[in-house]
């Protein structure tokens, strides 16, 4: 009623004595019932809000949502309210659908119940869109037995029966047979296909030796087909042919157009000082490094560098598999490690998410588009 804090019991002692309080006790005793209406109202009001915002989709303990509800200094206490004890309030909750409530061994448990417009608007959309599925299935439902009964008037329905095997042919076992010739090409064949897909080759050398692979296939084909032009195929025949077909299409696909293009597709050196790179290696000092970022100060070798860490300055020696550049923020500059503008210095222009690539502006205020993320580095600014 007074709104007033007392500082300790002989200052509550005289605020009670005090004018201002006799004339607000004079107030409440005419309308009692309407000044604890307005301060359970408010509890209550205060209370909800709070468990909407904060354990809106949590059950939790009643005391715990009191306890962080009472440590705001400017709350509404639950002596001013028509609520004795929280359990009285809680229940009251339960019985208004406020929130789901729940007796246990140590003590109440509420969860929050979602009754505005927003949450009853979901859930009737939800509750059509159920009802909708349903519908559609009992309507094709309907459609089938209409079909059947109609297809059985006509009769052009028949109920499937189980028969027993009746062989025409005689009882004489099934039996397969293949020639040496057919299974000892079947081995060459998964051979060199095993060694097709396991042996690696350098960059520049992959379009020739693919080359020889597909001659060797298509020289493999040709010798079947005119083999099998003389006599009929067999089914595990006919099988092989159609998988040394996709292996050679496979390989067709794979193989470069020209060796330009094997060197670029293959491993090379992009490593230079100056340039910031992120260690990718899990393994180095129990992922101490991992995805920290550091200096190139030298290249050892051309695929190896001493990098200097930014973060605690260690210095520490990796090739450049486990390295990847870094990509700075619009504006920055940045070192072109790769392709025909390597070694150039440039600043970053955009960024294409989608295509993994980016734009860059050189020195000369040439712009060149199009370069992979592995193409370009970040460095230090002057």
């Amino acid at each position: 009623m007074c709104q007033k804090q007392c500082r300790d019991e002989n200052g509550f002692k005289c605020h009670r004595m005090s004018d201002g309080h006799q004339r607000q006790m004079q107030l409440f005793v005419q309308d009692p019932n309407r000044f604890m209406d307005e301060f359970s109202q408010e509890f209550e009001k205060g209370f909800m809000q709070l468990m909407s915002h904060s354990y809106r989709s949590q059950r939790v303990l009643a005391n715990t949502v009191y306890c962080d509800f009472i440590s705001n200094r400017h709350h509404t206490h639950m002596n001013s309210t028509i609520w004795v004890t929280l359990s009285n309030f809680v229940q009251y909750l339960g019985r208004t659908n406020q929130c789901t409530i729940d007796k246990t061994p140590k003590g109440w448990y509420i969860q929050y119940v979602d009754n505005t417009p927003e949450a009853r608007m979901r859930a009737a959309a939800q509750q059509a869109l159920e009802e909708g599925e349903v519908s559609s299935e009992r309507r094709h439902a309907v459609q089938l037995q209409r079909a059947i009964a109609e297809c059985k008037k006509d009769g052009g329905f028949k109920e499937s029966e189980f028969t027993e095997l009746q062989r025409k042919e005689g009882d004489a076992p099934i039996a397969f047979s293949m020639s040496s010739g057919s299974a000892s090409a079947i081995a060459t064949a998964s051979a060199n296909a095993s060694a097709a897909s396991v042996v690696k080759v350098p960059a520049a050398e992959g379009a020739g030796k693919n080359k020889n692979v597909l001659a060797a296939f298509e020289g493999n084909d040709e010798d079947e087909v005119q083999d099998s032009r003389k006599r009929k195929l067999s089914t595990v025949e006919k099988i092989r042919l159609e998988h040394e077909e996709t292996k050679r299409q496979k390989l067709q696909q794979d193989a470069p157009d020209s060796p330009s293009e094997s060197s670029s597709s293959g491993s090379e050196p992009w490593l230079c000082e100056g340039i910031i790179v992120k260690v990718m290696n899990q393994d180095l000092a129990g992922g101490k490094y991992y995805r920290k970022k550091g200096k190139v100060v030298r290249v050892r070798q051309q695929f190896a560098a001493e990098i200097r860490m930014v973060e605690g300055r260690d210095l520490i020696r990796l090739d450049q598999e486990m390295l990847e550049t870094v990509i700075p923020n619009l504006g920055k500059p940045v070192m072109v490690v790769k392709g025909p503008f390597r070694g150039k210095a440039a600043r970053m222009r955009t960024v294409d998410l989608e295509g993994f690539c980016v734009s860059v502006e050189l020195d000369d205020s040439r712009v060149v588009e199009g370069l992979r993320y592995d193409q370009v580095c970040k460095i230090e600014e002057n």
